[in-house]
């Protein structure tokens, strides 16, 4: 999911370019639910376990549990969706209420929920929105806004969607057309390569033991708005999974239950489309379609914004917005511009989740993946059969192929408006090959399992938006592969050092779009003043733990790279200039690290830390290895880690049953005070893992606490 979803940090950097609005509330009369039937159990690590007769009754305790353990991102996702952030943050917060009205998503899902919602997921979404209205309500000192209430099914399906309408890349879309540089579409979808998440798993074929395993390892910020929250719901109508999800979600995103498992990895699919309007001459707000003329719909926007640090003065301010044929438009100086993507037509998402969650079998996985509700989430399964599957997983459209769809096409002809999407056998997936294996790292969609067994591009049609991709993570991973392990069953140990491997491929690339050969081949002789950093990066021997001394300074010299993107850039399209170019990061890296430390000859774990609160560990690997670690500086000059290997789970289908361990970063809960704020921290930076039961029996047996949602 970088890799995996940032749906709302998007709203905020869209916004800071386009200007404020939002949702109405549903009226919905949610059915009453006794807390007395529903168990919350908190394990020794604080994780909740929710144990229910009904599936509705287990949404109920999930909304309660996520709140408890951080009520301010749950009560962010409530309000993005009630449309106040403007009346709580201010001018930002308006900018983002204004844009999710922009998407529309609202408007659509309350005109289409009765009919597109399955009775039963209604229930799901009825029993989670009764159970975080009842906390709001039994707290209501922690509350932003009493007129935020209550949440309803209808607003947890808008914040699906908006989801996926970002993870389908409507952010650099929207800014492409408001700067004026949308001539294609392919700039805003290079953006994050080198970064994201893994995902791998091995068959009976490849196993020792017989058993396939399952590696659950999307990468996303390590605590806040989008960091992963772990927790296990269990009820008497079959619903009984371990995983991760988003604060406010109503299901698992990725974990494993009795039978099978998955992952997600952000894929590259182009999923969104832009269509110039041809408008009339003379009347205002009126295009061309089929040799016809129609009128833009407008649509007003009316936004509250908060004044002042108090926020004592909310002001109105009415914002207006577009609609043609083709969906939300927008109107700017250098034309006239619509997107359109199926994320903003399908309701899907969730209900998709709920039915992998609840899937016994690889048919009903099948089944579940053809909701097709999920944007450039591929997919990486292993289940109790044997099965190991990878699916280049998206909503790409069913386009006419007599246009060029990576540019911006005519908007005034139906032989552009597309209705129907791709089904998922048209995209590349593998299903049990003979290797034993399949993978993702984010790179290539069709290079997903051993290389004489891969897809080729030309195989696809080419509006599905393949490309040749590919990054440190996944040249590491088929050397491991083809090289290590090839010709070689692995066991249960093999796979686990699999997972935190922390050391680069022999040939390193910067986000695949350049090669650093250069910076291994810069003779210290010739620049006397960095002599030492280059030695100590030509020794590196491309494990970064925690006591080496030589990764410091091309770690140091990696987020220099990554500050100056304009040197980079000609770095990476000028090979000529590279040398000099890596001769002034490493300069500049030297320098930082004289300036905080008085010395490069500094061991790895002194200046790459994890910290929450008081407590603070060295971590291993770096950005772009397989165990991920990327951060930003600290004022005493170290990196502190804020994204990458993020939520991890090892599963084991036996013959004997299911075994999942998982760790987390920090700990289940926000809150400081809470003992479970960064319990986990000791074993996640030693490459431990706690065990995770799905059984009843020995959850409440390992209980610390146990209580109802009331």
């Amino acid at each position: 999911m970088s890799s995996f979803t940032r749906p709302l940090l998007f709203l905020i950097v869209l916004c800071l370019i386009l200007g404020e609005g939002i949702a109405q509330k549903a009226s919905t009369t949610l059915p009453t639910f006794d807390p007395s039937r529903i168990d919350i159990v908190r394990d020794s690590f604080g994780v909740p376990h929710i144990f229910a007769p009904t599936d509705a009754e287990a949404a109920y305790g999930l909304a309660w549990a996520t709140a408890e353990d951080d009520i301010e991102n749950s009560q962010f996702m409530l309000l993005a969706m009630r449309g106040m952030l403007g009346r709580h943050l201010g001018e930002e917060g308006a900018k983002i209420d204004y844009a999710v009205q922009l998407l529309q998503v609202v408007e659509h899902v309350n005109q289409h929920y009765e009919k597109e919602v399955p009775e039963d997921f209604k229930r799901v979404l009825e029993g989670y929105a009764a159970g975080a209205n009842a906390y709001f309500m039994k707290h209501p000192d922690k509350l932003y806004f009493k007129k935020m209430l209550p949440v309803t099914p209808q607003d947890l399906v808008c914040g699906y969607m908006l989801g996926m309408a970002l993870m389908g890349g409507v952010e650099g879309t929207v800014k492409s057309i408001i700067n004026g540089s949308i001539v294609n579409k392919v700039p805003h979808k290079e953006e994050g390569r080198g970064s994201g998440s893994n995902g791998f798993a091995f068959g009976p074929a490849k196993t020792k033991d017989g058993s396939s395993y399952l590696a659950v390892n999307a990468h996303q910020p390590l605590e806040g708005l989008l960091s992963w929250y772990e927790a296990h719901v269990h009820s008497d109508e079959g619903w009984n999974i371990v995983g991760a999800l988003f604060h406010g979600a109503t299901t698992i995103f990725l974990g494993s239950n009795e039978h099978l498992g998955w992952t997600h990895t952000t894929g590259q699919l182009d999923e969104i489309d832009v269509f110039k309007l041809e408008m009339h001459p003379k009347k205002k707000k009126w295009y061309r379609f089929d040799g016809g003329w129609y009128k833009l719909k407008q649509r007003t926007a009316r936004l509250r914004v908060k004044i002042g640090k108090r926020g004592i003065i909310r002001i109105p301010v009415p914002k207006r917005y577009w609609t043609s044929k083709y969906g939300p438009t927008l109107v700017t100086k250098h034309g006239t511009y619509a997107i359109r993507m199926p994320a903003l037509l399908k309701l899907q998402t969730a209900e998709q989740w709920y039915r992998m969650n609840k899937a016994s079998n690889f048919e009903e996985f099948q089944a579940a993946l053809r909701l097709q509700g999920l944007s450039r989430q591929n997919i990486t399964y292993a289940d109790d059969q044997g099965n190991i599957y990878f699916l280049s997983n998206g909503l790409v459209p069913d386009r006419n192929r007599n246009f060029d769809w990576k540019m911006v096409v005519p908007g005034d002809t139906s032989a552009t408006l597309w209705t129907d999407y791709m089904p998922i056998d048209s995209l590349s997936f593998f299903h049990n090959p003979q290797c034993g294996w399949v993978f993702n790292t984010n790179n290539a969609g069709f290079e997903a399992t051993a290389k004489d067994e891969n897809h080729k591009i030309e195989e696809f049609a080419k509006h599905i938006g393949y490309k040749n991709e590919y990054n440190n993570r996944s040249l590491r991973f088929y050397e491991l592969m083809e090289e290590k392990y090839k010709g070689k069953k692995i066991d249960y140990q093999d796979f686990k050092e699999i997972k935190f491997d922390h050391t680069y491929p022999e040939r390193v690339t910067y986000r695949g779009r350049m090669w650093v050969d250069e910076l291994f081949t810069l003779n210290p002789d010739d620049h006397p003043e960095i002599a030492d950093a280059i030695r100590r990066i030509k020794n590196f021997d491309g494990t970064a733990d925690t006591l080496d001394r030589n990764y410091s300074i091309f770690l140091y010299t990696t987020y220099m790279i990554l500050k100056h993107g304009h040197e980079q850039g000609e770095a990476e399209r000028n090979p000529e200039k590279r040398p000099a170019f890596f001769v002034n990061m490493i300069t500049k890296a030297q320098d930082h690290m004289m300036k905080h430390f008085g010395t490069i000859d500094i061991p790895l774990g002194k200046v790459q830390i994890l910290k929450r609160g008081d407590k603070e560990y060295g971590m291993s690997g770096g950005p772009d290895f397989i165990r991920d670690a990327r951060g930003t500086f600290m004022d005493d000059g170290r990196v502190k880690v804020r994204v990458g290997d993020s939520y991890v789970q090892l599963t084991q289908f036996t013959k004997d049953g299911t075994i999942i361990e998982s760790i987390s970063p920090f700990g289940a809960s926000s809150f400081p005070e809470s003992p479970h704020h960064n319990d986990q921290m000791g074993k996640f930076v030693n490459h431990e893992l706690k065990k995770m039961p799905l059984d009843k029996e020995s959850v409440y047996k390992m209980a610390e606490r146990v209580y109802h949602p009331e």
